[in-house]
């Protein structure tokens, strides 16, 4: 018995001495990879909402799309005939992103006594406009493009392009 656990130990003992022999190539260090930063470039966002007059309250708030103020704003009408397209209202913001309202060609804007459409823009980017539907429906929206006035009333004045506003 004490000559078979010599054998073993022995043999345990050549096995270690013939792992630690193995013939390896020294290891190279590897020189530290450098990670290159991607720098994400900002993909604008386009949103846009269609207005939808069922339910539609005849007097319609639309609060600001973004908490950021509008950088600027376009209203697309055809201002020759009435019904002939939609009204497009697009708020352009300095990030890139767009936020369009579409009001469907069924509405019609009014004009006033001088003959000028009630659309008004003022450098708040606040718009108003004024007019009815095909079915005879009046209807007055209100877009906001500075959040500070989400919840104001507004009395505008089409004759001067002027927009007062009120708590």
């Amino acid at each position: 018995m004490k000559k078979s656990i010599f054998i073993l130990a022995l043999c345990a003992l050549v096995m270690c001495l013939m792992a630690s022999c193995k013939n390896e190539a020294p290891k190279e260090e590897s020189a530290p990879v450098e990670k290159t930063v991607v720098e994400e470039v900002y993909q604008p966002k386009h949103q846009s909402q269609t207005i939808d007059f069922k339910g539609l309250a005849t007097y319609a708030y639309f609060k600001a799309p973004m908490a950021t103020t509008a950088k600027t704003v376009t209203v697309n009408y055809n201002p020759k005939v009435v019904y002939e397209q939609p009204i497009v209202i697009k708020y352009t913001y300095e990030n890139g992103d767009t936020y369009t309202y579409v009001i469907p060609k069924t509405f019609g804007l009014w004009k006033n006594e001088n003959g000028k459409f009630r659309v008004v823009v003022d450098k708040q980017n606040t718009v108003w406009l004024q007019g009815q539907t095909k079915a005879g429906k009046f209807h007055e929206f209100i877009f906001y493009g500075d959040s500070k006035n989400n919840e104001k009333k507004i009395k505008p004045n089409s004759y001067l392009d002027n927009i007062n506003y009120s708590k």
